[in-house]
């Protein structure tokens, strides 16, 4: 997949999970039960594959792209990413809390999570403005040399699984990292097999019946 057919679809993922953390936010500032896993699994996502694969993907490949359009995008784009791990950490650090049931710990998981999705959200608009002008210049990313390999299939796998459950209980849809997935099942497999992926022991993604409580994710 060429680059920046590959960005733009994981920025939809992205802003996928994006609206994901946004409804988790607001049934907890209502006090609706929310499954702690949930919570848990938003956050894998998060720093697993926004921080740990996309960001750094970026931050070896990209930038030399943005260079062609401004050089002093990729500084800027860099501070960004240190802002979004700056506020990724604050909100990590309220899931103990909030998993033991402490006061008012929802609160803080609400606050630390909306200054991230807002942190995020800035990034994004101000990557898909750069991205749209690449495009324009008839820019793929193509000629660029040393360009990164994918992370290691499974697991990618499973960040895209943990994705795909939450949009689908959360948004009603499938996530845009399907298309992902499917791609590098493609290349994985070759043309000749035509199987499904099979189940994947995901080390917990789907949460105990009792998880699904407020009182662990309580205001």
């Amino acid at each position: 997949m060429e680059y920046l057919a590959r960005i733009t679809l994981e920025h939809q993922g992205i802003q996928e999970m994006l609206q994901v953390q946004k409804e988790l936010n607001q049934r907890l500032k209502k006090a609706k039960g929310v499954n702690i896993v949930h919570l848990e699994n938003t956050l894998r996502f998060w720093r697993d594959f926004l921080a740990q694969e996309h960001m750094s993907w970026e931050e070896e490949f990209a930038f030399a792209l943005y260079r062609k359009l401004n050089h002093g995008l990729p500084e800027r784009l860099q501070g960004d990413h240190e802002r979004i791990k700056a506020a990724l950490a604050k909100l990590e650090a309220t899931i103990k809390p909030l998993s033991s049931g402490r006061p008012n710990a929802g609160r803080e998981f609400v606050r630390w999570g909306e200054e991230f999705t807002a942190t995020v959200t800035d990034h994004l608009a101000r990557e898909n403005t750069a991205l749209l002008a690449l495009k324009g210049q008839g820019e793929t990313g193509q000629d660029l040399g040393g360009q990164p390999e994918d992370a290691p299939w499974d697991r990618l796998r499973q960040l895209v699984q943990v994705a795909d459950e939450l949009c689908q209980e959360y948004l009603q849809r499938p996530s845009a990292l399907r298309s992902r997935q499917e791609n590098m099942v493609a290349v994985e497999e070759g043309p000749e097999q035509d199987r499904e992926p099979g189940p994947v022991e995901t080390g917990g993604i789907e949460g105990p019946p009792e998880a699904e409580t407020g009182e662990a994710c309580s205001l």
